[in-house]
């Protein structure tokens, strides 16, 4: 684990970090590495098939304006807007949870020789709820990643408890959780 907020995770660390920017606002960073080529996994994202695969119940119009819903039935909704699209390398859009301050979330996709590393920024976030957005997004992230190495849709299974411990800090593998401070991205 690093608290270095300029350096890559090491690329086996899946956890996502919870931290500060340089206002003081929450918010949550992943960074996965997936032995993809980039137009694969930017096709994951925005191709409703292929994103019902890894985020059913999620509407993402791949447009600027593009209507945007995370529907996760009793659980809640989120909705949002679509603000921007630079294909395949970004993806941007509103946040907006019942109760909650709108934030934004960004997907960012740089593409190599070996590989796709998919960085996705979710700020700003009230302390409270980012536990749970941490744990939903690994577990996205985890269904992306089990969908581009072959598994079906509904094949990847996410141990909830576990993640929680994870992001509450609570594991019992000693891994601390990932909460750093780091200056604002972008």
């Amino acid at each position: 684990m690093t608290t270095d907020p300029d350096t890559a995770p090491d690329p086996r660390d899946r956890r996502g970090t919870l931290g500060l920017d340089s206002e003081g606002g929450w918010q949550i960073r992943f960074e996965r590495r997936l032995r993809h080529p980039l137009d694969r996994v930017w096709q994951a994202l925005v191709d409703p098939r292929q994103r019902a695969g890894w985020l059913p119940g999620v509407t993402l119009e791949a447009r600027a304006g593009g209507v945007v819903v995370f529907d996760f039935g009793d659980e809640g909704r989120a909705e949002g807007e679509v603000l921007a699209v630079e294909p395949p390398h970004r993806l941007e859009h509103t946040w907006r949870w019942p109760g909650e301050p709108p934030a934004t979330v960004r997907w960012e996709l740089t593409g190599d020789a070996t590989g796709t590393t998919l960085v996705l920024l979710h700020r700003p976030v009230r302390r409270e709820p980012a536990v749970d957005y941490a744990v939903g997004w690994h577990a996205m992230l985890d269904a992306l990643a089990d969908l581009l190495g072959g598994a079906g849709a509904g094949e990847a299974a996410s141990d909830y408890e576990r993640l929680y411990a994870l992001y509450r800090g609570d594991e019992a593998d000693d891994r601390p959780p990932r909460h750093v401070r780091y200056k604002r991205l972008g």
